[in-house]
């Protein structure tokens, strides 16, 4: 075999793997642009670290950072509403407010991926307070607006299981969730909503 058809065939391999790592690191609550460009690098071989790393994601689930004093407040009962930086966000929030959440511990949850997490730069924890703004910014006007009293929490991983792991952990009265995926991204990755009310033992309303 000569270069020319070596290299060819190599190429092949290495956009094949670079399709194949993002789908896995987009569903695996990972950044896949990052995890993309390790690929371009190592061709295959990054398939295998990134095996690495959702095994132990699997094994030590890390906790939950808690924004404006996180924790559960002093409510009679708790929402945990999931919002992220799309119009259901805003869906999500007016339905608490329809259901007159006064009194009730509000807990807005985000989840970015897991390459969020570490921040040893002001560069990147600028980018992580921007993110988590852009997620949870316009439900948090909308409650506050309502005079709606809640807190933000931040996760990291796979949105479906953060939302399902989370509500278990505060032992949620209602988890709230807006119905966001539709089309190939559905097809291809499945709905966050979906998965919330397949594996969810807390009680879940999806907002349309």
């Amino acid at each position: 075999m000569d270069f020319a058809v070596f290299a060819l065939v190599w190429a092949g391999i290495v956009i094949v793997s670079m399709v194949i790592v993002s789908y896995l690191a987009v569903r695996w609550g990972r950044e896949p642009f990052g995890w993309a460009l390790l690929t371009a690098v190592l061709g295959p071989i990054a398939i295998v670290g990134l095996l690495g790393t959702r095994q132990s994601d699997v094994q030590r689930p890390k906790g939950f950072e808690r924004v404006d004093g996180g924790g559960r407040g002093q409510g009679t009962s708790c929402i945990v509403a999931a919002v992220d930086a799309s119009a259901a966000a805003e869906r999500v929030a007016r339905y608490i407010t329809e259901m007159h959440a006064r009194g009730t511990d509000v807990q807005l949850l985000a989840v970015l991926p897991h390459e969020f997490r570490a921040r040893t730069t002001s560069t990147q924890e600028t980018e992580h307070t921007a993110a988590v703004e852009s997620m949870t910014g316009a439900a948090r006007r909308i409650l506050d607006e309502a005079g709606v009293q809640h807190r933000v929490t931040v996760g990291y991983g796979s949105p479906g299981a953060e939302i399902v792991r989370f509500g278990e952990e505060e032992q949620a009265d209602l988890i709230v969730i807006g119905r966001r995926g539709a089309g190939l991204s559905k097809a291809l990755l499945g709905s966050v909503s979906d998965h919330v009310v397949k594996h969810a033992t807390r009680p879940v309303v999806v907002v349309d």
